[in-house]
């Protein structure tokens, strides 16, 4: 924050109503400095599989991968580099993607939808309620030359839910996907995958018993420092 910004009286208004006391909060002048710059040094590309690449603009690789997705980092969720998208991106490859029409719902910078479009989805409709997420991910997909990714600022309840698909991806967290297979069991197919994360390993049993009243059947699951991503067909 600038210094001639910092408004001290709603500061601590804010701690005071936390039980925050002014002893427990340490001031200090930080010196100008370019936070992005430095934040970019310290932002790897992250390596799934040993063939796919998430990585921002400015890396530079020294090898070449089959799959390479390209993600401005900006406010919004999905650089790769956090557990639950690396297990959906690696489950994802066990799942036919050509031809298919696919759903990405919570989809953040737009990183599963991308991918789905290289291994060869026809169409992928992208939802999300982010303002950030809004511009992020058409500039993203500039980036990745992706033309078959249509993004829709909004719920499960703005959609068409008409419209029917062949994959969905749902990388968000456990009450939202408990709240929400009602709705996504309506735009599914017979034959539908649904691969969802963004929940911790002790949940998987609560989800697989929620989702199995609606009609999806558990398959496989994949666990990443007590993240879980699983598959469900319908």
């Amino acid at each position: 924050m600038v210094k001639d910004a910092f408004n001290a009286e709603q500061f601590y208004g804010v701690c005071e109503k936390y039980g925050i006391t002014k002893d427990m909060v340490a001031e200090e002048n930080m010196p100008a400095q370019n936070w992005n710059a430095i934040w970019e040094a310290d932002f790897e590309p992250i390596i799934i599989n040993d063939d796919i690449v998430v990585k921002a603009p400015f890396h530079s690789l020294s090898q070449t991968y089959k799959y390479e997705i390209t993600i401005q980092p900006k406010n919004t969720f999905g650089t790769g580099h956090h557990e639950t998208t690396q297990l959906v991106l690696g489950l994802m490859q066990a799942i036919g993607f050509i031809g298919k029409d696919v759903f990405d719902y919570g989809c953040g910078t737009g990183v599963l939808g991308f991918f789905a479009a290289q291994l060869g989805a026809q169409h992928i409709m992208a939802i999300d309620i982010d303002d950030w997420s809004a511009d992020n991910v058409l500039e993203n997909a500039k980036l990745n030359c992706i033309d078959n990714l249509y993004f829709e600022q909004g719920t499960l309840e703005t959609i068409d839910l008409s419209k029917k698909y062949d994959v969905i991806l749902a990388n968000i967290n456990k009450n939202i996907l408990v709240s929400s297979f009602e709705k996504l069991v309506q735009i599914s197919k017979s034959g539908t995958y649904m691969l969802i994360s963004g929940f911790y390993e002790s949940d998987l049993q609560d989800l697989i018993a929620e989702a199995k009243k609606y009609g999806f059947s558990f398959e496989s699951h994949q666990t990443k420092n007590t993240w879980c991503a699983a598959v469900f067909g319908i």
